[in-house]
């Protein structure tokens, strides 16, 4: 499959299991309840956060490598090895090692049992799934890949409705049903793999590690950072603000999480191929494939904040019901965080896969430090020893989009400068206040003829073909905004045009 061909079909398997993905965590938000919602969350989040912390960016390094060239099968049970030492040391502290009051202290009253099936859930859809899709698109698998994929997003819907019908649906239910069904999907790419033995490239265990450690040694204190900046935003949540406060901002990461659907569509081919072309020595496919794909996904998030944002209390309402209305305004603000995350995700990969790890290490670390001293003051009431502004998720959402936004930026601006290619940066603002204002446009219109009140899907319909329209208009004005040249614009109408007429 060619590389657009690839792309193609990973963003619509990758839609398709966002939507599925989406409905399920919005049921089982709704059944729970923020109270108990929030503490799976919570839970889940914290193991996400301690990836990180033996991680030390070895999984970058291991798909960069399987991009690269061929490697051994020696190779790859080498880094398997590694992460079974992960698994075991993480398991071994919580079950064993951690007294009961560390438990209590940093798990916030969880029963152990449920800290350690929470732990499971979490390594097999966050640490080994995640190796084991990399592993696929550095064969070029991603119909295999994103095929299973959307099974198992669709499998896990049908199985969490059951249980909500049947009125089983508790957090240890979710847990153990993603347990069996990420260790399913893991068992069937396995079987489709193939690296070969190579005699040649023996593969020792210093020779792997001294690949590895050049790789990560500028990775290990950032990645040591990075676990303490997300377990700090979870952890100073769930203690100043509460399980509630934990769901609305889980609730509101979700949605904004429909906006980075075509960043993480794209982000593993686009990791494969820049790679390719920066040991290959080919500049100009570099540059032309970082401002693209940072543009248009860019404006494809856009475009979706854009839309939604106006609509916020209504799609709080109708989707989980009244008890998660007053997280509307955090929902609103997490709309805007998929912007900068998409071109986040792409200057990490362009880092990563061109070798300009220590500069990228550097510029987040600073960025994360400051993230974090900030996450306690505007968590932290008012009545702390160290006073802070007690925003709750409504807080915590703002700072992640500030920061984001910044960090985003300086590392553009280094990319720009190190691979010689011009600084771009205009289109963010341009492009965020075109969709914003077409948005509200079409909100207000849509409040303006119909009743909002007895007929909302009608408002919706009328208020998405007007914005559809708008945003075709801004794109035939304005094809740079989205990464195309007018040459390109014209070759994608006259295509559809030849559908059309067939």
């Amino acid at each position: 499959m060619s590389v657009r061909a690839r792309f193609g079909f990973s963003l619509f398997a990758n839609l398709f299991k966002a939507v599925i993905t989406f409905g399920t965590g919005m049921l089982v938000a709704r059944s729970l309840g923020p109270e108990q919602y929030g503490k799976m969350m919570f839970l889940l989040g914290t193991f996400t956060a301690v990836r990180q912390l033996f991680d030390v960016g070895s999984s970058t390094a291991f798909f960069t490598f399987l991009s690269q060239r061929q490697r051994s099968r020696r190779f790859v049970g080498w880094y398997f090895s590694w992460l079974g030492l992960q698994f075991l040391l993480t398991l071994t502290a919580v079950s064993l090692l951690f007294p009961a009051s560390w438990i209590q202290l940093i798990w916030k009253g969880e029963q152990r049992n449920l800290v350690i099936l929470a732990f499971f859930a979490a390594y097999m859809q966050s640490v080994l799934w995640s190796v084991i899709l990399q592993m696929g698109e550095s064969q070029r698998l991603t119909g295999w890949t994103q095929g299973v994929a959307v099974t198992v997003a669709l499998m896990h819907f049908l199985l969490i409705a059951i249980a909500w019908w049947g009125g089983w649906l508790v957090i240890c239910t979710v847990f153990g049903l993603m347990i069996i069904e990420w260790s399913i999907a893991v068992a069937v790419i396995v079987k489709q793999l193939h690296f070969p033995v190579m005699p040649e490239e023996p593969d020792t265990p210093k020779s792997v590690f001294t690949e590895f450690w050049r790789y990560c040694q500028p990775l290990v204190l950032y990645s040591w950072l990075g676990f303490a900046y997300e377990f700090a935003d979870r952890w100073l949540l769930q203690t100043y603000a509460g399980s509630e406060q934990q769901a609305y901002y889980s609730v509101a990461y979700q949605f904004g999480a429909i906006g980075a659907i075509a960043t993480s569509s794209i982000l593993n081919i686009f990791w494969k191929e820049i790679a390719e072309a920066h040991h290959q020595n080919n500049h100009e496919r570099v540059t032309m494939l970082y401002l693209r794909v940072s543009r248009g996904l860019f404006f494809v998030a856009a475009v979706g904040a854009g839309f939604l944002a106006p609509w916020v209390e209504d799609i709080m309402r109708i989707i989980l019901g009244a008890t998660y209305v007053d997280g509307a305004s955090t929902l609103m603000i997490m709309f805007f965080y998929p912007l900068h995350q998409s071109m986040g995700q792409i200057g990490g990969t362009m880092a990563y896969a061109t070798g300009a790890v220590a500069t990228y290490v550097k510029i987040t670390m600073m960025v994360m430090v400051l993230s974090t001293v900030l996450t306690y003051f505007v968590l932290a009431d008012a009545a702390a020893s160290l006073p802070g502004l007690g925003l709750g998720s409504l807080g915590l959402a703002s700072k992640m989009v500030v920061m984001q936004a910044f960090s985003v930026n300086a590392l553009a601006f280094y990319l720009s400068r190190s691979l010689d290619i011009k600084f771009d940066w205009l289109f963010q603002p341009v492009a965020t206040l075109a969709c914003v204002a077409a948005g509200l446009l079409a909100y207000t219109v849509s409040q303006i003829l119909i009743d909002v009140s007895s007929q909302i899907w009608l408002a919706l319909m009328v208020a998405g073909l007007l914005y559809a329209i708008l945003m075709l208009v801004l794109i035939g004005l304005s094809p740079s905004l989205v990464g195309l040249h007018r040459a390109d614009l014209a070759a994608v109408i006259a295509m559809g045009l030849r559908f059309v007429h067939k």
